[in-house]
């Protein structure tokens, strides 16, 4: 028995190795970079982390006395807090989003930037003036055209009255002197490509960079940093954690393994650590046809499940999915497949959310709206931020009568407490703190009635007591101005007509607080009850499909034609999208396939071995 424990310990610890290669990189004397394999559920953060440690431990004060550190790029700001939490906020290392980390590099230049800019927008206004002079007049094409360069000449007019240029990796970024994400990331790698001077601070700051989710890092950067890598190969350490198979974004670099220099250190891990037996063969079965990757489950990891259910794309959905989870209650003899918050189901889109959790009226006129799509999806809208970190707390303290709550709320963000306000009334401070009181019952009792307010309804009522500031954009959406204003905010006036209770659900979504989730917003995460819906006719966009993955819809040329030249299509793009959201699932795992052809759907799948025929059935 004490043999056969042994054994399994050593199963489940195969990847140790690659932490111990990691290390052996790390050697000012001798530095190599790395491109270290980390599937799904493989432990890759635990890696980084680990790696982190070591250079704290063996670096820590080196780096301190010569003010450098240590520069790691992650996906998102969640993984940031993660990693940062993990190592303490230790202050040698820098870890940040991409957009925050070209920023970070660039924002002291601000000379360049200004010259960037000026040919960016000329280089823009040119092509747009040949576009319109070659297009039809009077149409809608035309109209946007002719919209995009007066708008290109007034920032051309403006830009050297710019003092200083302003970015904001989490938010948006709308005046005229400031940068969109876009301009930030190919900014930064063009500067870091092709300006020498660049390179050396680059080096000189960060003498080791490593890069989280490789695959998904924009693959302007990772030419940039790999030029990096070509012309310095012994002043500088780059280390890239990925797995080209979880590539779901198409700025990523295309076949990166394939770009890595030979001269790098390739370590690959292959447990999962995360998964249940049978849902480690489902993955490594869909991934079969790509290359020839193969996880291992743990020596204790349980069997698992994993089902297949048809349905009609027709049909009723939220009955389909709802009998769904019955169901796999069932066939796991798991009770929490009945209690909605106790699985986690993943769609294609952020709209078939909406739709589900009842904000799409809110949703569809902001997603829409390219300059605050980006903070809807993230969840930094302005407009929406102040109902999650005020307005709803407030009212839901109110109601729970906590005074306390309620309090601390008014007087960290009402200006009729702020302190300046308090030392101008010194005299009346008590009026002030009735005139608070008062606002706030006022806006308290919007929620009280069966019928719930508008947004705009409870900013009408902020404006009008002054208990919360509101910014200048959202003062022009209170305005009931018959004139037309900025298309943002005429969405925002569209979206915010709705009720606050398609608010509260947003903000939920938003929070990662509710029981859906993108396909591609999960990757990293991981849940016990996975259901993920798969759904084209639901979802707006053409470059995933499941219809074609399937077998229920052909091919077009274009796919054709993309596959054989060895470049990525919808198959090949909707086969990743899969496999991440399968490895999501740590017990058990069902998978709802909407379709126009049950039966092709079964034949396909079955053909592929990735079920068995008792582990498919229409519904």
């Amino acid at each position: 028995m004490a043999g056969k424990e042994l054994v399994s310990m050593d199963d489940n610890h195969l990847d140790d190795h690659v932490d111990e290669e990691i290390r052996s990189c790390l050697d000012w004397k001798c530095p190599k970079s790395f491109f270290t394999y980390a599937g799904a559920g493989s432990g890759k953060t635990y890696s980084l982390v680990k790696t982190l440690n070591f250079i704290q431990e063996q670096f820590g004060i080196e780096l301190n006395i010569y003010s450098k550190q240590i520069a790691v790029i992650t996906y998102t700001n969640a993984a940031c807090n993660e990693i940062l939490n993990r190592v303490e906020y230790s202050p040698i290392f820098f870890v940040s989003t991409i957009h925050s980390f070209l920023w970070e590099l660039i924002c002291p230049y601000q000379k360049d930037i200004r010259i960037w800019i000026k040919n960016n927008i000329q280089k823009k206004l040119e092509e747009t003036e040949i576009e319109e002079a070659k297009g039809r007049k009077g149409t809608k094409a035309s109209q946007t055209r002719l919209s995009k360069i007066e708008s290109y000449k007034k920032r051309l007019e403006k830009i050297d009255s710019v003092r200083k240029f302003s970015y904001n990796p989490n938010g948006e970024n709308s005046g005229y002197d400031s940068l969109d994400h876009a301009d930030v990331i190919k900014m930064g790698s063009e500067f870091i490509k092709c300006k020498a001077t660049m390179q050396q601070i680059l080096i000189s700051k960060f003498p080791i960079l490593l890069i989280d989710e490789s695959q998904d890092t924009k693959k302007e950067l990772v030419d940039a940093l790999l030029d990096v890598y070509a012309k310095n190969k012994d002043k500088i350490i780059i280390g890239m954690f990925g797995d080209t198979m979880q590539k779901i974004y198409l700025d990523g670099k295309e076949n990166l393994e394939d770009s890595i220099p030979d001269s790098w250190i390739k370590p690959v891990k292959v447990m999962n650590h995360r998964s249940a037996r049978r849902i480690v063969q489902l993955a490594n079965s869909i991934r079969r046809c790509v290359d020839d990757k193969e996880q291992r489950e743990r020596t204790d990891a349980k069997k698992g499940i994993v089902h297949l259910f048809i349905a009609d794309s027709l049909g009723d959905k939220q009955k389909v999915e709802l009998e769904v989870a019955k169901r796999m209650s069932q066939l796991s003899l798991d009770v929490e497949w009945k209690n909605e918050n106790a699985y986690q189901s993943l769609i294609l889109e952020h709209y078939m959310a909406a739709r589900r959790l009842n904000f799409l009226n809110l949703f569809l006129p902001l997603y829409k709206n390219k300059r605050i799509a980006q903070s809807v999806l993230d969840g930094s809208l302005p407009e929406a931020k102040i109902f999650s970190q005020i307005i709803f707390p407030l009212v839901d303290a109110n109601s729970e009568g906590n005074k306390f709550e309620v309090a601390k709320i008014i007087k960290r963000y009402s200006p009729l407490l702020s302190r300046d306000n308090l030392q101008r009334e010194s005299a009346n401070q008590r009026q002030c703190l009735q005139t608070a009181n008062e606002a706030k019952e006022s806006l308290c009792r919007l929620f009280e009635g069966e019928k719930m307010p508008t947004c705009i309804d409870v900013f009408k009522e902020i404006d009008r007591t002054g208990i919360f500031n509101l910014s200048e954009r959202m003062e022009h959406i209170v305005l009931d101005c018959e004139q037309e204003q900025d298309s943002t905010v005429e969405a925002l006036k569209q979206a915010l007509s709705t009720s606050v209770s398609e608010m509260k659900n947003y903000c939920l979504y938003a929070e990662g607080k509710s029981s859906f989730s993108t396909h591609q917003g999960v990757k990293g995460l991981e849940y016990p009850r996975v259901m993920v819906i798969m759904d084209d006719a639901e979802a707006e966009g053409n470059l995933f499909s499941y219809e074609k993955l399937f077998g229920a819809k052909e091919m077009s040329d274009t796919d054709f034609d993309n596959e054989k030249q060895g470049k990525d299509n919808s198959i090949s793009r909707t086969r990743r999208l899969f496999y991440v959201a399968c490895t999501r699932a740590k017990d058990s795992l069902a998978l709802v396939a909407y379709t126009k052809d049950k039966e092709l759907v079964k034949q396909t799948v079955l053909s592929n071995k990735w079920f068995d025929e008792s582990e498919v059935e229409f519904v």
